[in-house]
């Protein structure tokens, strides 16, 4: 039985709840319950780049319109891989699949939903251009693990939302996105999940923020039957100059990535690691080293989602 007898009334709370949401508290109300659990869930942050500058010269309707465009878009294509919108923030949005709904693919939809708003969103970038508007692109973090899940709040107001490592995890991969200049970057439980699905690459392994603890973390690039074969022959040349590189061999690995970067014409990670050949060769890394590289480059604050 619906909620709302008013059709007015459900649109409405759909708007502020998430549709996917209200249809499951239609078939178990108990989902509104204050309360969570752990659960294993795949966790998406979107952001996009250059939006800022436009809100600088745009006028507030104009930067309102298209804002809402972009989530209207992009709340689409989560939906269409059964995700769940958990939250705005300015332009960027953090979505979860695996809960409210169960879904045992929640890795592989994840990672498809990604994909598809990375796609979606160079479509938007060429419109608005037509439109007069600066360039803009996007940067997503994708992490596949357990989190708290559940209605956090009061019994006046209370949200559907996830809590935990997971969620500062996928804000963290998504900040090394301009990096790496690698669009799309999962964390190492959702490449393991998506590998016969989708083509990634190992990108390097990084410290979580917080922790003393280490994680690989991967680009996703496509699905294998749509991803074009030179894209896979540079991530091949690639990954045989990142496996030269974990053994010390700066002047291999060098070569390999500038192959690569070559073939592609412009590879992020492939230039990126070149440098850090040039680096290490003078300035080799410890006998110990837990082949994280000391960035100098200062990450931004996680947002606070508890």
């Amino acid at each position: 039985m619906p909620i709302f007898r008013s059709k007015v009334h459900r649109r409405d709370l759909e708007r502020y709840a998430g549709r996917l949401l209200v249809q499951q508290a239609e078939k178990d109300i108990n989902v509104l319950k204050l309360g969570a659990s752990r659960r294993n869930v795949s966790l998406v942050y979107l952001d996009i780049w250059g939006f800022t500058e436009i809100t600088t010269y745009a006028s507030p309707e104009a930067v309102a319109e298209l804002l809402c465009e972009y989530f209207s878009r992009m709340t689409g294509v989560i939906r269409a891989h059964q995700g769940f919108v958990d939250k705005f923030f300015g332009d960027a949005i953090f979505a979860m699949f695996g809960a409210p709904l169960d879904d045992a693919r929640h890795a592989l939809h994840a990672s498809q939903a990604a994909l598809a708003c990375l796609r979606e969103t160079a479509r938007l970038a060429a419109e608005w251009h037509v439109k007069g508007f600066g360039k803009i692109s996007q940067s997503i973090g994708v992490v596949t693990g357990p989190a708290i899940v559940g209605n956090v709040g009061n019994e006046e107001r209370a949200m559907y939302t996830a809590v935990g490592e997971a969620v500062s995890l996928t804000v963290q991969l998504q900040q090394l996105s301009r990096l790496y200049r690698a669009p799309v970057i999962a964390s190492r439980e959702t490449a393991v999940q998506v590998r016969d699905e989708l083509v990634a690459r190992e990108l390097d392994v990084i410290r979580i923020a917080g922790t003393d603890r280490t994680t690989t973390i991967y680009e996703l690039l496509g699905s294998r039957e749509e991803t074009p074969e030179q894209v896979k022959m540079v991530a091949d040349l690639y990954e045989r100059g990142l496996k030269s590189f974990w053994q010390r061999d700066w002047d291999r690995a060098e070569k390999r990535f500038a192959d690569a970067d070559r073939m592609a014409g412009d590879d992020g990670p492939s230039r990126l690691y070149q440098r850090r050949c040039q680096l290490y060769r003078k300035h080799p890394p410890p006998p110990d080293w837990d082949m994280v590289h000391a960035h100098t480059v200062r990450m931004q604050s996680v947002p606070q989602f508890e």
